[in-house]
């Protein structure tokens, strides 16, 4: 059994008939209906019953069909890697990133990519959290950055960790909730939040909620994390995320930090299809993510 007869019968599968098959495949239907022949005589088994015109698949016919499509998929993979590889860096690239992974690991991450691979093309798209997982699930993307409670239930992906960091609750100084201690879900909710989207572990904490509290939990809401600092800065609202992304203004005094009982890991994972790892660009930019978010910035280095 060849290829193009893998090619063939899940072609007549698809078309009803070898007909349309045949014009599918650009061959002529007898063409097809000898190559087919030859086939089943070869197996001695019938892979299609022939009435009308039509054609219906056989146990045999749709137990080869179901294995084709997978097959052929894998050859299709690899044409496109080894085509890859022949064009050496000529590649592309396509990443997904959600409001907190735009900023770390991503920039970092396209410097390294600028240094391996200088002449790779690169595209990059932000989504909201679960958006980002559902851009690499419709082949929009080739990887995607995202909080590991929005890839929970696709459970075939290819997942690769990153680093952690606690989520935290930062205000402007002043703010009468930095004059709590351990301050749980009903005591913070009677002030605004600005927060780029409810987590799972966040709706948890939160528990139950009043119309007032609801309201205040959603006062803001940006997909850009510039604009939920922002927001703290210029408001008595009570700003969420992980720690990382207050680095600055917590370092110069213009957000401190509320104790709480939040207790919300954010976990960044490099996330691609089955399919997709096989590439070996694919496994070079999982090296180059760790290395972004392990090692020194490029920026930096001597």
């Amino acid at each position: 059994m060849e290829l193009r007869h893998l090619e063939q019968i899940l072609e007549i599968c698809r078309a009803g008939g070898f007909s349309g098959a045949a014009r599918k495949l650009s061959i002529s239907q007898p063409t097809l209906s000898k190559s087919i022949a030859r086939l089943e005589a070869q197996l001695s088994l019938k892979l299609f019953e022939r009435t009308n015109g039509a054609a219906r698949p056989t146990a045999y016919g749709a137990f080869v069909a179901q294995r084709a499509e997978a097959l052929l998929q894998g050859v299709a993979a690899l044409s496109r890697d080894l085509e890859q590889l022949a064009r050496g860096e000529e590649g592309r690239i396509r990443i997904a990133v959600g409001p907190a992974s735009r900023l770390k690991p991503l920039p970092e991450l396209l410097r390294r990519i600028a240094v391996r691979f200088p002449k790779l093309h690169v595209e990059t798209v932000q989504e909201k959290g679960p958006d980002v997982i559902a851009a690499l699930q419709d082949g929009r993307v080739d990887i995607a950055f995202g909080y590991s409670e929005h890839a929970a239930r696709y459970g075939e992906l290819i997942r690769k960790k990153l680093f952690e960091d606690a989520i935290i609750l930062v205000a402007r100084p002043g703010h009468p909730a930095l004059a709590l201690q351990d301050a749980g879900p009903r005591e913070l909710l009677q002030y605004p939040f600005a927060l780029p989207s409810i987590l799972p572990g966040v709706e948890r904490w939160a528990g139950e909620l009043s119309r007032e509290e609801g309201e205040n939990l959603r006062a803001f809401m940006s997909d850009d994390y510039g604009l939920v600092v922002q927001r703290a800065l210029d408001t008595d609202s009570i700003a969420m995320g992980a720690s990382f992304l207050f680095a600055e203004p917590l370092a110069d005094g213009r957000l401190k930090p509320v104790s709480n009982t939040l207790d919300v890991t954010y976990a960044c994972w490099m996330l691609t299809t089955a399919e997709r790892w096989r590439s070996p660009l694919i496994k070079a930019m999982a090296e180059l993510s760790k290395a972004a978010v392990s090692e020194r910035p490029l920026s930096a280095a001597a």
